[in-house]
């Protein structure tokens, strides 16, 4: 039969208090300063000896650049991966795995994408959103669970099939799984495009429609990628993250035993709590990983180029312009750390989901902004691409790769506009559902500021920002959620979302930042960030509060009209 997976109470467990979170924040006014002194895991995590014999690897034998010019991890490498244990990195030690924590997986896949941001987009979908991953934890004992972990001990390589060519995220798959006439299996039919680790898997998961005799139902089918009817119609090449196997694959008649596909009663198995959670800390290794590897190395190449260069027989560092934009980059580069290490540092994995929503479009925010400085800044050396630099016997730097690199990562997964208004979406959801009544509150009275003795003056004040935004959010979303109660079309209420889920993670940022402050003591670093994130943010409640906006709708109209006098205007 099909694997049900039902949303079960947790057995008995010792009383402990949730861990703090943000969304308190959001909620009540309050940071809960006490929690935030606290982030749960260490700055720094040593890598296991594995881990250690992973990157000598990479270092020795991997050219990225080649990887980066020619569009393909070389199989050598893919199979000295799997022998290195790269694939089981997130897997138990009854697997073979290291059974890393997620924040110690975050580091690993960072340290990997320093190297090369398409190997370790490769490890970070595998150990984030593979069968072993983010199936495996909620299946029965079954064959099917049996399968999974055989294949993990085994090294594969697995990843996730949901986006079609219809588009990511459809309530209903246009994939079908339909029932062999004697019920024992299904055959899968269908194509999906954009799968990361696609042409490389060994296991997927693919999401079907289950046309079963009880009616259609979303299901998650898992497909041996040998199985008849399995075909790679076409490797994809994105802007950037080059190397990255991605494809558009197409089931053809793929017949899988039934118990390989796996549904929820009366609900979406893409959308269970466990996969939700899973989801979101995968996103953070995907996205978050890569961009803080690529943020850090900018800050490198941004001090080496500095600490060489003079004009007129000044060194650069000493220019008001260069030390600004230095100060920026070691600034978000901290924020970005401060973010990461709050989000994956509570107890239990369904805890500080909100951070780990906001936290992917800040960390690939911040480090756009750095490796924009960086090509401004190194420009002054001509903007050339590293193998121009190394023809000329200068310093090479793949500045032109992180550049495309930077911009795919805003993209993967989920559009990043789409990203702040989904989590815009999920708070006022949240609000509505835990306020009385499912009401919204029109505002929060701000907590006691805590002391600020520790604080340099300025970011005293900046604390003291935070703690009115705090205030000023709860009012905003309470206006935001009586107008969507009101029944305004959904579509006219996109921008004003889009403006929350910003508003909340430059909050976050700020939150995060200063907390770091006063527990490292890099005050200066704080201010850096707080102070541009102050100006971020009066930008961003401007738009929210602005009582009228340009007709962006009936130039859009006009546009796709194609308006005769306006495409005059516009010379189209």
């Amino acid at each position: 039969m099909t694997v049900q997976v039902f949303a079960q109470r947790p057995t008995a467990q010792p009383t402990r208090q949730p861990a703090a979170s943000f969304l308190t924040a959001l909620t009540g006014g309050d940071p809960s300063w006490d929690a935030w002194r606290d982030p749960s895991v260490p700055e720094n995590v040593e890598h296991p000896p594995e881990v250690v014999r992973l990157l000598a690897f990479l270092d020795t034998e991997v050219d990225p650049d080649a990887v980066d010019r020619e569009g393909e991890i070389p199989p050598f490498v893919i199979a000295r991966l799997r022998d290195l244990g790269a694939f089981r990195l997130a897997a138990g030690e009854d697997l073979g795995g290291l059974g890393l924590t997620p924040y110690a997986l975050f580091r690993t896949v960072e340290a990997v994408a320093s190297r090369s941001v398409a190997i370790g987009f490769l490890l970070a979908v595998h150990n984030g959103i593979g069968v072993a991953t983010s199936l495996l934890p909620t299946l029965p004992h079954g064959a099917l669970r049996d399968l999974i972990r055989r294949r993990t001990r085994e090294g594969m390589i697995s990843g996730f099939a949901d986006t079609e060519p219809a588009g990511q995220g459809n309530q209903w798959p246009r994939t079908t799984a339909t029932p062999t006439p004697d019920g024992s299996a299904y055959v899968l039919n269908g194509d999906k495009l954009f799968i990361s680790n696609g042409p490389v898997a060994d296991l997927l998961g693919v999401t079907v429609t289950v046309r079963d005799e009880d009616g259609p139902c979303v299901g998650l089918a898992v497909v041996d990628t040998r199985t008849p009817g399995f075909e790679v119609r076409a490797g994809l090449e994105c802007l950037g993250v080059r190397g990255l196997p991605n494809g558009w694959l197409r089931l053809n008649g793929v017949t899988i035993p039934r118990d390989h596909v796996v549904t929820v009663a009366h609900g979406d198995p893409r959308r269970t709590p466990e996969r939700t959670s899973a989801l979101l800390t995968a996103r953070l290794l995907i996205q978050g990983a890569p961009a803080l590897a690529l943020a850090r190395n900018c800050l490198r190449w941004s001090r080496e180029f500095t600490a060489r260069r003079r004009v007129d027989g000044i060194g650069l560092g000493e220019y008001d312009l260069i030390q600004r934009t230095l100060a920026a980059n070691a600034a978000d580069v901290r924020a970005m750390d401060a973010v990461v290490r709050w989000s994956l540092g509570a107890p239990a994995p369904g805890e500080r989901w909100f951070e780990r929503m906001l936290a992917r479009n800040f960390c690939t925010e911040a480090a756009t902004r750095v490796v924009d400085r960086t090509v401004s800044l190194l420009g002054g050396e001509g903007l050339e691409t590293d193998r121009s630099k190394r023809r000329r016997g200068a310093p090479p730097v793949p500045l032109e790769r992180a550049y495309r690199d930077i911009r795919v990562l805003r993209t993967a997964g989920g559009v990043d506009d789409l990203i702040d208004v989904q989590a815009a979406q999920a708070l006022l959801a949240h609000l509505a559902d835990t306020e009385p009544a499912g009401g919204f509150r029109d505002g929060a009275v701000p907590g006691v500021l805590p002391a600020t003795e520790n604080f340099f003056p300025r970011n005293a004040r900046h604390l003291h920002d935070l703690h009115e935004d705090l205030a000023r959010f709860a009012a905003a979303c309470h206006d935001i959620g009586t107008r969507a109660a009101k029944g305004r079309p959904s579509g006219s209420q996109q921008y004003p979302l889009l403006l929350i889920g910003r508003i909340a993670r430059e909050l976050l940022g700020t939150a995060a930042a200063l907390a770091t402050a006063e527990q490292d003591g890099h005050q200066r670093l704080t201010d850096v960030h707080c102070t541009a994130a102050r100006f971020r943010l009066r930008d961003l409640w401007a738009q929210l509060d602005a009582p009228d906006q340009p007709d962006h709708a009936g130039i859009a109209r006009a546009v796709l009209s194609r308006d005769r006098h306006l495409d005059g205007l516009l010379g189209l």
